[in-house]
């Protein structure tokens, strides 16, 4: 039997025409990650122990929350003297002064940065440069702030740490060295360790680093399917860590006479520390639904657009 194959040309669009891009396709794609990590979120918050799993990210958050109070100080005209983050996801940032936008910065920094990478997960184009920047952002936070002013000093040697390791590894060398390079460069990491651990900041730096490096690795490393996931779910803790890092400064300001930044607005402005919990726990809530109204709500881009 005698086959014949249709080799006739596509025709193209006509003016007024409209087509079923892959556009569509990727965003109903973005937006089933957004759902599957939403999911995540949820299920892990119930499960016991799950806080195992998503501690590294209760670092990056917190980085964000100490890092927005840092920023703010700068631009308000201070300094920052330390900035320390501990194992158990809390944090403090000590500044030559204080106002209300330093205050209010540390919640609200962490919602907009998380609603930021929500709605740019969409794009599964954007999803290495977000996790990049991502890790660029803890690595530039750790060494701008951890030390204050002096954190800079730790940069030089650090950044020789570790080239001396990295060069100890190339096989090409001759075995001792080798040794030599990687012992000189151990040696260095002890003292700044050492150095590190006398001023307090040791799980600072060592959170720092790794978060930062770990996320500027799946930029590079994963697929753009998969870092979408990652992305959305990274983004989604943001969000609700800020909202329950919210509830529960709300229930201390209302019912225990705790140090928080909510009891600093109290002192700062006589407003009790319950009303600002509130108003920074709406402001969150609003800017997430916003947020997700206009992932949802975004419009279909479907027209091929007319013909010359």
């Amino acid at each position: 039997m005698r086959h014949t194959d249709d080799f006739s040309p596509r025709r193209p669009p006509q003016a007024g025409q409209t087509l079923a891009v892959p556009i569509e396709e990727n965003r109903n794609s973005s937006l089933i990650w957004l759902i599957l990590a939403t999911v995540a979120t949820l299920v892990l918050m119930g499960v016991p122990f799950a806080s195992v799993i998503t501690f590294p990210i209760r670092m990056f958050v917190t980085f964000v929350h100490e890092g927005s109070h840092a920023m703010a100080a700068l631009l308000s005209g201070y300094q920052v003297i330390r900035m320390t983050i501990h194992w158990d996801g809390s944090g403090l940032t000590l500044t030559t002064g204080q106002n209300w936008f330093i205050a209010s910065a540390g919640y609200l920094g962490t919602m907009l940065f998380g609603v930021f990478l929500l709605y740019q997960a969409q794009r599964r184009d954007r999803v290495g440069l977000l996790l990049v920047g991502s890790g660029m952002l803890t690595l530039l936070l750790t060494i701008l702030f951890v030390n204050g002013q002096a954190s800079w000093l730790m940069v030089l040697p650090l950044a020789l740490a570790g080239a001396l390791l990295l060069g100890g590894l190339r096989t090409n060398l001759p075995m001792i060295a080798r040794w030599g390079l990687l012992g000189a460069g151990g040696f260095l990491v002890f003292l700044l360790a050492a150095l590190c651990a006398l001023t307090g900041t040791l799980y600072s730096w060592i959170a720092g680093l790794s978060v930062g490096v770990s996320l500027i690795a799946l930029g590079v490393l994963t697929k753009p399917v998969v870092g979408q996931f990652i992305v959305n779910f990274l983004a989604v803790q943001c969000c609700l860590d800020a909202l329950s890092d919210l509830k529960t400064l709300f229930f201390l300001s209302a019912f225990a006479n705790a140090q928080s930044d909510a009891a600093n607005m109290a002192r700062m402005t006589g407003i009790p520390a319950f009303i600002w919990a509130t108003l920074w726990l709406v402001s969150g809530a609003l800017l997430l639904g916003v947020t997700l109204w206009m992932i949802f709500q975004r419009p279909q881009k479907r027209s091929v657009g007319a013909a010359r």
